[in-house]
């Protein structure tokens, strides 16, 4: 598993954000994409360096940073070999032989070296991935508005072809075209209300994104 990529540990999905080293310690970073996490049920983790170890073969601390982000640190002797097996849930799902939830293998190959491991560079981290999914979400909005704008000058074309088909036509014919010019006007409208509900999701997306930006900049700098 890569920086960036998701994964589903039981009912919730994660998003694999990164890992920091210090000189003593390692963090790796977890953004919560789809989250059912119960508070009176919190999450835990097991870490190993195979898949058939039955406990954890670290220890580790988890750290809640906000409601969709963690981070679970451990010495950075534990990811010497490049890469881990990591199981996220509460302590009911990673319950010994009973879980259903399987390990995830995260490559930590290239860690982020830091001076220290504190609670500013976490924030900097969270900020750096919202940063960097909305700035995803931007460019697929932005092709999504292409892709609208091209399939409504296709209806616009086949509604004009309709129209002069239908004057040429008399009867039932006539009556067919005209049912036809009826389903592509609608189809119109509703392409326009795409683009008018697309345009606006951009905007408030690249003000979600400039606000992430002054935020990260002013972590960057403490």
């Amino acid at each position: 598993m890569s920086l960036g990529q998701t994964f589903d540990q039981g009912n919730n999905q994660f998003q694999f954000a990164g890992v920091d080293t210090d000189k003593q310690n390692a963090a790796m970073y977890f953004y919560v994409t789809k989250n059912t996490i119960d508070p009176l049920a919190p999450l835990t983790t097991v870490v190993v360096t195979k898949k058939t170890h039955s406990g954890s073969d670290f220890h580790t601390q988890l750290k809640q940073i906000a409601d969709d982000y963690y981070v679970v640190k451990l010495k950075k002797s534990a990811i010497s070999n490049g890469r881990l097996f990591v199981k996220l849930g509460s302590k009911k799902d990673l319950s010994g032989v009973t879980s259903a939830i399987d390990f995830v293998l995260l490559d930590l190959r290239h860690p982020t070296k830091v001076t220290s491991l504190t609670e500013c560079v976490y924030l900097k981290n969270y900020l750096k991935i919202l940063r960097s999914n909305t700035t995803n979400r931007v460019a697929s909005l932005e092709k999504k508005l292409v892709q609208y704008n091209h399939d409504l000058q296709i209806l616009k074309t086949s509604l004009a072809r309709q129209k002069d088909t239908a004057n040429l036509q008399v009867g039932k014919q006539k009556r067919a075209t005209e049912q036809r010019m009826t389903q592509t006007e609608t189809n119109i409208q509703d392409k326009k209300q795409d683009i008018s509900d697309t345009q606006s999701d951009i905007k408030v997306a690249q003000s979600n994104l400039q606000s992430y930006e002054k935020r990260y900049q002013h972590y960057a700098h403490h």
